[in-house]
């Protein structure tokens, strides 16, 4: 009995210390690696998550700037899980029918974000053609696109026309 009650500790104790993140494996940053540079892979190749909707929470972004009605859903959430973003850490929020997951991921010069606005016009001529760079994007059609910029590496988020 105090086995069982020794397990049932330690799983309680990992969902406090891992938060909304300990069932998340949904995106994988090995995954996300391995995308060649310069090519577009669509979300639904890298996750078995079925997403309405993938936005990105750059270091220091702790909640969605918009105010429609998908960013009240997702700054409710993350302000329940008290989400917090720094400056070594960004994170995509994937945004189900039944649930909403926050994947974070420690940046690198292996990997890192490129957020929209950061999207500059000699970065716009890297995007291939039907690539649009989103900080949010429809989970049907929201992919990612591997860049070499600067000596790093970096991802940016968009849709597939």
């Amino acid at each position: 009995m105090n086995f069982m009650r020794l397990i049932g500790f330690l799983v309680s104790m990992a969902s406090i210390v891992y938060g909304p993140s300990a069932n998340a494996g949904s995106l994988d940053r090995d995954d996300l690696e391995s995308i060649p540079i310069g090519k577009a892979t669509e979300f639904s190749n890298l996750s078995t998550f079925d997403a309405q909707a993938v936005c990105l929470l750059h270091p220091y972004q702790d909640r969605l700037s918009s105010k429609d009605e998908l960013a009240v859903r997702v700054n409710t959430y993350l302000a329940a899980n008290k989400h917090v973003s720094d400056e070594g850490h960004f994170a995509f929020v994937l945004v189900g029918k039944d649930g909403i997951e926050i994947v974070p991921f420690k940046r690198s010069r292996n990997l890192d974000v490129l957020a929209k606005h950061e999207v500059s016009s000699s970065v716009d001529e890297m995007l291939p053609k039907g690539f649009a760079p989103h900080d949010c994007a429809n989970g049907q059609s929201a992919a990612f696109l591997k860049i070499g910029l600067r000596a790093r590496t970096y991802l940016v988020l968009g849709e597939l026309r």
